[in-house]
């Protein structure tokens, strides 16, 4: 049987609502963006998905969101800076009419999209090798999210939403190096008992 990695885009936060870039500098969630986290976790119940370990961004807006989807259970929980956003340099934090376009940010000490994404995959790999991981959560951010999404195979059924809103799920079946994303899932257009 194959194993299951569930990637979930943290819950807005301040800079969220500001428009601002956040990068590898972070905000605190907004009563919304907790909302959202416990609209993930009211998912998963109600799909009776449960989680053999949870990992997130070393970053707090991952890790509070983390916290509020798998509170009450009994698993081990773990950060990791290779879930982190994409690095903006010296434009993380700044609002998102200011950053450059492009790998820009990578003459402002920061890194291009597609080392965010590279990153991200490679710590899903190595987290999913690890002995009973079976069933596991991951936390991350924007780039990443809709990197994967749009970098790895999909069930042909699944269209590309354009708008990775916060809370968003993805759901992947994981065999080694091989990822295929089997659903995708706006929890903000659904309904779901909180």
């Amino acid at each position: 049987m194959k194993k299951k990695v569930y990637v979930v885009r943290h819950g807005q936060t301040e800079f969220n609502v500001q428009k601002r870039c956040q990068g590898w500098s972070d905000s605190p969630l907004t009563e919304k963006g907790k909302a959202q986290a416990r609209k993930v976790r009211a998912y998963f119940d109600e799909h009776g998905i449960r989680f053999d370990h949870a990992y997130a961004s070393d970053l707090q807006r991952a890790i509070d969101t983390m916290c509020l989807i798998t509170a009450g259970y009994d698993i081990p929980r773990f950060t990791t800076a290779g879930l982190r956003e994409m690095s903006f340099g010296r434009y993380d934090g700044a609002f998102h009419a200011d950053i450059p376009s492009g790998d820009m940010a990578t003459y402002f000490g920061g890194e291009t999209m597609e080392e965010a994404i590279v990153r991200a995959y490679k710590t899903i790999v190595q987290i999913m090798a690890q002995p009973d991981h079976e069933c596991v959560l991951c936390v991350s951010h924007g780039i990443p999210v809709s990197g994967l999404f749009r970098s790895l195979p999909r069930d042909k059924t699944i269209e590309d939403p354009r708008d990775f809103r916060n809370g968003c799920i993805l759901e992947y079946e994981i065999d080694g190096y091989d990822m295929k994303l089997v659903r995708f899932v706006q929890t903000e257009k659904e309904k779901f008992v909180l």
